[in-house]
């Protein structure tokens, strides 16, 4: 065998717990990976910092030149690049990271972790790390913030794998559409997004199969057009089996999800694959629609807070449910909007 040293340029420490996570090409040749922050014994701050932990690095096509694309990561166990060049990432609830994210990324943009931002010395939110922190009280400036694409309840994703897009046409009504992956929750899920001026928001729904063990990463197979899955059990996995690798196929019978999620004023609107029964979809009772707040702070992730309280000292701990007034199915019967009392911005 031969091994060639096709590029080592990012700063390493002796921290136990920063992963090189994924390894990603770009339609350019470019390759991408995710460098976590080097996490404390116990889950809660972060070791000495080199300029590269929290990041993810792009390498060029020729190995030569290695550049920060986006920063403020804490454990981000998987990325995803799509055919043009859309580069994602999930992230590891910590300090700094509420709950499990999807992020939509652009060049440069800060990702959450302070301890890990490009530019933390000018952020008026203080990092953890008395290195980087400078002899400054310690300050939180929730305008700072990031805003995912979706924060993911802990039942959904509690530790994220990575993310992959429907490249083939032997997929279902899927071809296009971004995958996530959970590690934690040993699941697979379609990611519904939408973009609403400069931000990318949106959800996800299940796709209902078991893999043999968790879902870390995921790719297409060119030759028969579908979805390959691998996984490993771990710290903090429901995984069944210690290790697995998966074909998820789509059997060519009609599919009876969501594929769509849009806010309208005064609720949202559900896409479907399918036509929906009209009795079903236009009853309030067919719904179900819960929310919590959640606090982006130095500690270790949040609880759950009640709607309705963000600005007060110690709101409640719980989710708020939320009143279903009507429904209507659309035209075309594949669609419905949801009428929700009192459905407010989340930032």
């Amino acid at each position: 065998d031969f091994y060639e040293n096709f590029n080592n340029d990012w700063e390493l420490t002796s921290g136990f717990h920063a992963f090189c996570f994924d390894l990603q090409t770009g339609p350019d040749g470019s390759f991408y990976f995710a460098f976590g922050s080097p996490v404390r014994g116990g889950g809660r701050s972060f070791e000495r910092m080199s300029r590269h932990h929290g990041s993810i690095l792009r390498v060029s096509k020729d190995g030569s030149r290695l550049e920060r694309y986006a920063t403020g990561l804490r454990a981000p166990n998987g990325i995803g690049v799509s055919p043009t060049g859309q580069v994602t990432s999930g992230d590891n609830e910590g300090t700094f990271v509420p709950r499990c994210p999807i992020h939509w990324i652009e060049e440069g943009e800060f990702l959450g972790v302070v301890d890990a931002a490009a530019d933390y010395a000018n952020m008026k939110t203080t990092p953890t790390v008395g290195q980087r922190r400078g002899g400054r009280k310690q300050h939180l400036d929730p305008g700072e913030q990031p805003i995912p694409l979706a924060w993911l309840p802990k039942n959904v994703d509690n530790s994220n794998g990575g993310q992959v897009w429907v490249t083939s046409d032997k997929w279902g009504p899927f071809e296009g559409e971004m995958l996530h992956l959970s590690y934690g929750q040993s699941a697979l899920y379609v990611v519904l997004k939408e973009k609403r001026g400069e931000v990318m928001q949106g959800g996800v729904v299940k796709i209902p199969v078991r893999p043999t063990s968790s879902a870390m990463r995921g790719k297409f197979n060119k030759r028969d057009g579908q979805l390959y899955i691998a996984g490993l059990k771990g710290w903090q996995s429901n995984a069944a089996r210690e290790g697995g690798l998966d074909r998820v196929r789509y059997t060519g019978r009609p599919v009876r999800m969501p594929r769509s999620l849009k806010v309208r004023e005064g609720g949202i609107e559900i896409g479907f694959n399918q036509v929906l029964d009209r009795e079903l979809a236009e009853d309030p009772e067919s719904y179900s629609i819960s929310g919590s707040d959640l606090r982006w702070t130095h500690d270790y992730g949040t609880a759950e807070y009640e709607v309705g309280h963000r600005d007060s000292a110690g709101p409640p701990k719980g989710r708020t449910r939320f009143t279903v007034k009507s429904a209507k199915l659309l035209e075309g019967g594949k669609s419905v909007f949801v009428e929700i009392e009192n459905l407010q911005p989340v930032h």
